[in-house]
């Protein structure tokens, strides 16, 4: 196996992968449709490179598992939320006659009516 097809193989933590989606091997691998067998080499990085599949992987992250866990990515340390602004916060009322407020809402509007005139939805 070349480096660039060993870079993509990752083990998967079991034990992890338990705890995040409180399931049993049995019951993970009845999630994804596959022997508890398969489920186990995932753990290991076979050169099958045996993993579970994408509609595997999208109910193992419904369930709870995360992406580190079934990639070893840290999602959350590479996508950080943008904060909000200190000196406005969420709450605030929304000042429907401030002159920002109709300005960006008329221009809306305009680009609205220009495209119901060109005939897009």
């Amino acid at each position: 196996m070349d480096e660039l097809e060993n870079k993509f193989l990752h083990s998967i933590n079991l034990d992890a992968l338990k705890k995040e989606t409180g399931m049993t091997i049995e019951e993970i691998a009845k999630l994804a449709g596959i022997g508890p067998k398969v489920v186990y080499k995932w753990q290991y990085m076979h050169k099958d490179g045996s993993r579970p599949d994408f509609n595997a992987i999208v109910k193992l992250l419904q369930a709870g598992a995360s992406t580190e866990t079934l990639f070893g990515v840290d999602y959350a340390a590479t996508h950080q939320l943008t904060p909000a602004n200190p000196s406005e916060p969420d709450n605030t009322p929304i000042d429907y006659q401030d002159p920002k407020f109709l300005a960006a809402l008329e221009k809306g509007m305009a680009l609205i009516e220009a495209r119901k005139k060109q005939g897009i939805k």
